[in-house]
């Protein structure tokens, strides 16, 4: 699909929940996207760095749904993919071959959600993901074609950066932990609030979260040959903006290494 293509089945999906996104939480590969063009509304190339359209739910569900959103989405013809043959249920909803995928944290009370998505629907459950529902915020966007305007939530900037750094290392393969740490080099130099970020993140770390996260981060930037900034240079591609992204992407993240190890 092309971005013209990806970006109207993004919105289209938006529409077709738009009454359940009060109680919903964008987040993924989808954030570079939201955060460059609504948020930080400055002009960055290659913005949308995936298809796949995840949302995360909270068990603080604030309305009773009249339908289940299994039930909208199926009366609009979503594609429905079996995760096991011998059975019915759960599934993965697609629209137009893209998923839309909802995910929660472990300890949810899982009977809340199913009120809302359905028990029809897979919920995936992640560790730490309860950090970027608490720490969020509402942004404004329009639909590039139509007037339409909806209000989501996501997590904020400094609370995405904060989970990857967190999570990252977890990831099941070296592919996932590459777009991860892409992500993070993403708000590293896009964010026209870095400071606010930094400062932000210190608030986190006062708070308790993630003070056991893996020390083995700081190997991945010891050095401008070290793999995390290979993979970075990777996933960013050629770039005629910076005439050494491979050195950029070492210095915005010694930069972080320093205050993480100094907070």
């Amino acid at each position: 699909m092309n971005l013209e293509k990806i970006e109207n089945v993004f919105f289209n999906v938006l529409e077709d929940i738009h009454d359940y996104l009060p109680d919903l939480t964008l987040v993924g590969g989808w954030m570079p996207y939201i955060y460059s063009n609504f948020l930080w509304k400055t002009s960055v190339r290659n913005s949308v760095t995936t298809v796949d359209i995840d949302f995360g739910v909270d068990q603080s569900v604030t309305r009773n749904y009249s339908k289940t959103i299994f039930e909208t989405l199926s009366s609009l013809g979503y594609k429905e993919r079996h995760l096991k043959m011998d059975r019915m249920f759960p599934v993965v909803l697609y629209k137009e071959k893209i998923p839309v995928e909802f995910i929660t944290y472990p300890a949810v009370d899982i009977k809340t959600i199913e009120k809302m998505l359905g028990q029809q629907i897979q919920i995936n459950k992640i560790d730490k993901f309860d950090f970027l529902l608490k720490h969020r915020v509402s942004i404004n966007i329009q639909a590039k074609k139509k007037n339409k305007t909806y209000l989501i939530n996501c997590p904020k900037s400094s609370a995405f950066l904060y989970h990857k750094w967190a999570t990252f290392i977890d990831r099941e393969n070296k592919e996932k932990q590459a777009k991860d740490l892409y992500y993070m080099y993403f708000v590293l130099r896009y964010a026209p609030d870095i400071d606010i970020i930094y400062q932000e993140i210190a608030k986190y770390r006062q708070d308790g979260y993630f003070e056991n996260a893996p020390k083995n981060f700081n190997k991945f930037f010891e050095r401008i040959s070290s793999e995390g900034c290979l993979m970075i240079e990777k996933e960013n591609g050629p770039d005629e903006y910076i005439e050494d992204l491979r050195e950029d992407i070492f210095e915005r993240f010694i930069r972080l290494r320093e205050f993480l190890d100094n907070e």
